[in-house]
């Protein structure tokens, strides 16, 4: 198995990671706040916690290239906004509440997750390039 293919399995932890996000949030600030403070709170662990986790990945089983780092980043998203627009669907919330979430213009900072899961492979590849001198 490859690399690559490691790191788009490795994927199955963001989605793990996003119910229990929303699972400490709901039972912490999700109680004190309004939905949108809270979810907005709630993405920076959960965007901070998908780099750590690409970094993880990169130092476990290193991505050969940029190429293949930003071909990961792009599956991640691809998987996970269909997780998220399927997860939606199942529980029949409106597509344009879903959408709702992604306009920053009314407080809300879920936009900042996916661009985390999208960049985090490529990040954590150059952040490791860096550190070995330049090497992969």
């Amino acid at each position: 198995m490859s690399d690559e293919t490691r790191h788009l399995i490795g994927w199955l932890a963001l989605p793990a990671a996003a119910v229990a996000n929303g699972v400490l949030r709901d039972a912490t600030c999700g109680r004190r706040m309004s939905r949108t403070a809270s979810h907005s709170l709630a993405a920076a662990p959960l965007a901070a916690a998908v780099l750590l986790w690409a970094g993880v990945l990169q130092r476990r089983r290193p991505l050969p290239s940029r190429a293949a780092a930003a071909r990961v980043g792009l599956l991640w998203l691809v998987f996970t906004l269909a997780f998220e627009f399927g997860m939606g669907a199942a529980r029949k919330v409106p597509a344009r509440e879903m959408l709702a979430e992604y306009d920053m213009r009314r407080g809300n900072l879920w936009p900042l997750v996916p661009l985390a899961v999208a960049s985090a492979p490529l990040l954590a590849w150059r952040r490791r390039r860096s550190e070995s001198g330049g090497a992969g």
